[in-house]
């Protein structure tokens, strides 16, 4: 027993050790974009289903926060300032799925190949998704869904948009973003946006990176053989592929886990032989977790829940299938598992991920304390 503890509290340290310095940089990094870039500006753009209003909504979610509640909470805002329903979900989307520490993780994780997955992925399925709410999203229920809104936002809930998300997650976000003025101003501004993406996904990476941990040690290979039908050459392969994609769907959905926290469960997956798409699908699916759906549902009504979770699933499912397929056809796709969790077995090594995180250790963590003191004044 004691051995399987110390099994799981080293695999734990080393993939802390192997991702803190970029996730660290990531955080940080995006809180400077996001306080001198101007969000005013973007979100009154975003009123039309067009491609340039696409493009600036992804480019507006990719410099946003990387919590998906916070992401959800925004998109909610933009729809209230005039966004159409396309341009809200690619925000989230590009929220969760295209910012940049992200994916820094992935490539220490998982590999270039996996890097290049979600970002032709992730802009994948904002098309896809987008497609399919211009086309089948019932003008009847996009009414509902604004009048779910105008009720909360007259009915006595304006005031505290965010409550219907874990409180573990966006207990932090601010009522309205306040940028300082200055250089100096801005820098202050940034840091609470660091304090509050931390705040808003450090437990779910913790959550993460434990729940890897211990599936890594206690789950044999055998069983995600078995789950993801390896060897099964008998089967036609686009079978294969599709349950890999569904699989990792339902296991993201009844994970909970969301965010930079999905990239570790990734690699754990990886290694237990699930498809290259697979994995693709299971990151992109932070947005239909069961806690997320819950948000919609407080935010917009079942019905409107239950289309978005339609619409999206079904653009994960196809954006697994057109990685694996694109990803082969051009001998993009990785060598099975090569990009699995190594870190586990090795040792403490002086080379550039221990100079990084010797200096992005007590940088974040000056970071961080600033921000507090920044959103305390």
């Amino acid at each position: 027993m004691f051995s399987i503890i110390l099994k799981i509290l080293s695999g734990l340290f080393y993939m802390v050790w192997d991702i803190y310095w970029g996730l660290a940089f990531g955080f940080i990094l995006s809180s400077l974009v996001r306080a001198f870039v101007s969000t005013e500006r973007i979100s009154s753009k975003l009123g039309k289903d067009t491609v340039g209003s696409t493009a600036l909504s992804t480019f507006f979610g990719a410099v946003s926060s990387s919590c998906s509640y916070a992401a959800a909470s925004m998109a909610r805002t933009l729809l209230i300032k005039g966004a159409t329903w396309s341009n809200a979900v690619s925000f989230m989307v590009a929220s969760t799925n295209l910012v940049f520490e992200i994916f820094i993780v992935i490539v220490s994780l998982l590999g270039w190949s996996f890097f290049g997955g979600e970002i032709i992925g992730g802009l994948f399925f904002i098309v896809v998704s987008a497609i399919l709410i211009n086309r089948f999203f019932p003008s009847k229920v996009k009414d509902e869904a604004k009048a779910q809104i105008h009720h909360s936002e007259h009915g006595g809930h304006a005031h505290n948009h965010e409550h219907q998300a874990p409180k573990s997650c966006c207990h932090s976000m601010p009522k309205k973003e306040v940028v300082k003025p200055g250089i100096l101003g801005k820098l202050k501004t940034a840091s609470g946006h660091f304090y509050m993406d931390v705040a808003m996904v450090g437990k779910d990476i913790a959550i993460g990176l434990v729940i890897a941990s211990i599936l890594m040690v206690l789950v044999p290979d055998s069983f995600w053989q078995g789950l993801f039908l390896t060897g099964h050459t008998s089967m036609p392969h686009f079978l294969v592929l599709s349950w890999n994609a569904l699989v990792g769907i339902f296991i993201a959905v009844i994970a909970f886990v969301c965010s930079v926290g999905n990239i570790v469960m990734a690699a754990v997956l990886w290694q237990g032989g699930i498809s290259f798409g697979g994995v693709i699908a299971f990151i992109l699916s932070d947005l239909v977790t069961i806690p997320m759906l819950m948000v919609f549902r407080s935010y917009y009504g079942g019905k409107t829940m239950w289309y978005l979770l339609a619409f999206l699933v079904i653009s994960i499912f196809l954006t697994s299938l057109f990685l694996d397929y694109s990803f082969a056809a051009l001998h993009w796709l990785p060598k099975p598992h090569s990009g699995g969790m190594q870190m586990t077995g090795q040792h403490f090594q002086w080379n550039y991920n221990t100079w990084l995180n010797l200096i992005f250790i007590p940088v974040s963590i000056w970071y961080f304390f600033s921000g507090r003191k920044s959103m305390k004044m």
